[in-house]
């Protein structure tokens, strides 16, 4: 996937993974502002808009726009490191507030299961976070976010 597209991928899937579970803290729009401002798979990204854009869709469409973007990755042909750049933001937007929600962990797993990459490949990669990484609830056989979310 090329740069740019693969940048506003890795934006949206941070919106969606810190929205999942109903609630958008700050922290974690926080950490993906940090990460867009100094990861170097974010150089040359002018976020703020197209972040700003996602937040507001995914607040007035909830459930639907996860699953449009479930639909979106499965389409996406992102290389290895790719999916690995993927699972790390992931990873860093649902540590950011320093709480781990179910749904967070469903959409992961979710997302796990749209990539090419194997399981052992990104526990390797991600030791520390094993616990949420294994999938041991088979949330990735499900073909859609079924929870409503609702945002004040």
């Amino acid at each position: 996937m090329k740069t740019e597209a693969f940048q506003n991928l890795l934006l949206k899937s941070a919106v969606s993974v810190i929205a999942c579970d109903g609630s958008i803290d700050e922290a974690e729009i926080s950490e993906i502002r940090s990460m867009a401002e100094n990861e170097i798979y974010f150089m040359g990204c002018d976020f703020e808009e197209p972040l700003e854009a996602n937040l507001q869709t995914i607040k007035e469409r909830g459930k639907s726009a996860i699953n449009d973007y479930l639909k979106e990755l499965t389409s996406a042909n992102l290389n290895d490191n790719q999916e690995l750049l993927l699972i790390e933001v992931l990873i860093r937007a649902i540590e950011s507030d320093e709480k781990v929600e179910p749904n967070e962990v469903k959409f992961l797993q979710m997302v796990k299961s749209k990539l090419k990459t194997s399981e052992e490949t990104i526990i390797t990669k991600f030791p520390k976070q094993m616990n949420y990484l294994i999938d041991f609830h088979n949330y990735g056989l499900h073909e859609e976010f079924t929870d409503e979310l609702k945002f004040d």
